[in-house]
């Protein structure tokens, strides 16, 4: 019985020391540096700096390394009025095949890739 008490107590104890130690000293609260707001020039001229060193970053990036940007290429060697033909046949030959009612259901004449 006494080891029970005994054991209770010092569980108290430790529970009402550890919430002593946490509350710290009466008075001392600590407030927080103040805050002083970036005016929208700041702002502005801070947006530009960062940009402006982003863009220096991704340049000197070697190539093929993570968020490099490739050199934009043409995906196609044919010019626009090849472009236009083609589009013009393959819009006749499905117009034709639509009329003719030999039309896939998906929509697909000719060959695909």
């Amino acid at each position: 019985m006494k080891k029970l008490i005994l054991l209770a107590g010092v569980v108290v104890a430790q529970a009402f020391a550890v919430s002593a130690f946490a509350q710290g000293e009466v008075g001392a609260v600590k407030k927080p540096a103040p805050v002083t707001k970036a005016t929208p020039e700041e702002k502005a001229a801070g947006k530009a700096h960062r940009k402006a060193e982003g863009t220096a970053a991704i340049k000197e990036q070697p190539p093929g390394e993570v968020g490099a940007v490739p050199a934009t290429t043409s995906k196609s060697n044919m010019s626009k009025e090849d472009k236009a033909a083609a589009r013009a046949a393959r819009k006749s030959e499905t117009a034709a095949a639509n009329k003719a009612g030999t039309l896939p259901k998906s929509g697909e004449v000719g060959p695909t890739k």
